[in-house]
């Protein structure tokens, strides 16, 4: 998905920036790679198709009580890797960002919207990727607590250097460029801004954004959206798990495991099948050359959310 797509774009605009993406995209990746990536593979979404209307066949849950599921996070740190796991579960309703009756330009219509979904659905859960609205993931939560099936939420995260990496070769340098609004003009409304304290913003700001080059403004970027992980108070509760990317790519059947046994699934082969186990490889790269002051708040960020994970692991 887009990270961060200029709000005055007109819908034709949209329409050739997005196509503009998905062929660099295509030529840096393959082909292949992005039809996974988009899952815009017909043949995999008509089979899965099938094994859900076959689940709900034979397991169907009363509607009212499914459990609602959100991954979240920063763009480009595995969200689709974990969504696209449990896609593979004909347990598990999918609605991912381009579903347009859920979202609308990558953002949920409303958190009404959300729960009407939940509680008209037959599967065991229901699983959205709100990206943009990662900031209200305490809301959406809340939302259910008096569930018959509280809500969960995955907070995914991956080393800065990886995430700016990626996002740069996708994005270029808009990032930097949405740090330095912010930076110009403070909270202004857009979901990058979204429940941002006025240290964060202030941290933004000394880091002089302008001047920055794309990887260090993509990594002040991931540092200012993953720290709502800890300014949220997500670190704080039991229905949050953060996931590691890197853990993923590592022991995929392990980690996949943990995710499933959290959302009260069943894990099964088909949940890590696709995980490239390559990307452990192509992570042992040297660390960017990223401004001095983003890459001390990115270590420090870095560090807590390794911490976090551990203490998962702990329980």
């Amino acid at each position: 998905m887009p990270a961060e797509l200029p709000e005055n774009r007109s819908a034709a605009g949209r329409a050739r920036a997005r196509l503009g993406r998905h062929v660099a995209w295509a030529r840096e990746g393959g082909i292949g790679r992005l039809i996974e990536e988009d899952n815009l593979d017909p043949r995999a979404r008509a089979s899965a198709a099938l094994a859900r209307r076959k689940w709900r066949r034979e397991h169907a849950v009363t509607p009212g009580h499914a459990r609602a599921a959100f991954v979240v996070g920063v763009q480009r740190s595995g969200t689709n890797m974990l969504t696209h796991g449990l896609d593979a579960m004909p347990e598990v309703e999918v609605h991912n960002e381009n579903d347009k009756q859920v979202f609308d330009r990558f953002q949920l219509r409303s958190h009404a919207v959300v729960a009407e979904t939940v509680a008209r659905s037959k599967h065991q859960v229901v699983l959205f990727k709100p990206i943009c609205d990662s900031h209200d993931t305490d809301l959406l939560l809340d939302a259910f607590v008096d569930a018959p099936n509280p809500a969960r939420a995955l907070w995914a995260f991956r080393g800065v250097d990886d995430r700016v990496r990626s996002a740069v070769t996708k994005f270029g340098n808009v990032n930097q460029q949405v740090m330095a609004r912010i930076a110009a003009t403070g909270v202004d409304g857009s979901w990058q801004t979204g429940r941002m304290t006025p240290e964060v913003l202030e941290a933004i700001r000394s880091c002089d954004p302008a001047a920055l080059d794309a990887n260090s403004g993509a990594a002040l970027f991931w540092w200012a959206r993953n720290s709502l992980y800890f300014t949220t108070g997500l670190d704080a509760r039991a229905d949050v798990m953060p996931v590691s990317y890197e853990q993923v790519v590592t022991d995929p059947a392990d980690r996949l495991t943990r995710v499933c046994d959290f959302l009260g699934l069943p894990y099964r082969d088909a949940v890590s099948a696709h995980v490239d186990s390559r990307a452990a490889a192509r992570g042992n790269k040297a660390p960017l050359d990223l401004d001095p002051r983003v890459r001390a708040l990115c270590d420090d960020l870095g560090a807590r959310l390794d911490a976090a994970a551990a203490g998962v692991d702990a329980r």
